[in-house]
């Protein structure tokens, strides 16, 4: 059976450079204060995958035009063929409804829907504590250069391998973007806070994470996701 689900999150964890104008820096707070991520996860059968892929970059080309959006990109895991992410930030609420009631959204996403096996929407807000935590969830975004892609395509496929196998882990992937061979993105979800601290101190984290800084720019956005039912 196709499922929607919307999973809220809060709390996102962002390095910020220091600014000597105090007016900047608070405006800076702000907008990352309102700032919106997702991670609409699809999984699709090797018939129809294709046409998901056609049908979702053409909501990305599109949905790049719209007011506030920072970014919009279909991703495609790096070790499951059946699995995609449409992978966005919006500047806050009010840009992201201007979107999801835009012609092309509410053309293109019911296609999305009947066509995937399942659809799995994961909103996450910035500045936002959760007061009973499910999971932290980190999107670990790399830019690559051409000559190092292939490497660090082979060096996340076997940090993927090892993770998936460390206590406490509920998702870890490697996704590459569709539209961009520069793009890459580590997706990895935890149960809690010493599970992954535990996996940053695992031999496999150690060794391959300083090889994947040397080889891309990475960066690391933290969230905390909260238990359904429970305060946003």
């Amino acid at each position: 059976m196709k499922k929607l689900t919307l999973g809220v999150a809060a709390l996102m964890t962002l390095a910020a450079a220091c600014t000597s104008k105090q007016n900047a820096g608070s405006q800076a707070e702000a907008q990352a204060d309102s700032t919106i991520r997702i991670n609409c996860m699809i999984c699709v059968t090797p018939d129809v995958r294709d046409s998901v892929v056609l049908l979702s970059k053409e909501l990305v080309e599109a949905s790049q035009q719209d007011e506030g959006m920072i970014e919009y990109d279909l991703l495609e895991s790096a070790t499951d063929e059946s699995s995609l992410m449409i992978y966005e930030t919006w500047q806050g609420q009010d840009q992201l409804d201007k979107h999801s009631a835009s012609e092309h959204f509410t053309r293109i996403v019911p296609e999305l829907q009947r066509l995937a096996s399942t659809m799995d929407v994961q909103v996450l807000k910035a500045g936002q504590k959760a007061d009973v935590l499910a999971a932290l969830r980190l999107n670990c975004p790399m830019k690559v250069a051409a000559e190092n892609r292939d490497a660090v395509i082979a060096l996340g496929k076997e940090l993927v391998a090892g993770s998936q196998q460390d206590e406490g882990n509920i998702s870890y992937d490697l996704f590459l973007s569709t539209t961009d061979s520069t793009r890459m993105l580590i997706f990895e979800t935890w149960a809690d806070q010493p599970s992954l601290d535990k996996h940053s101190a695992a031999e496999h984290f150690t060794r391959i994470v300083p090889q994947l800084k040397e080889k891309s720019e990475m960066g690391v956005v933290t969230f905390e996701m909260a238990a359904p039912g429970t305060a946003e």
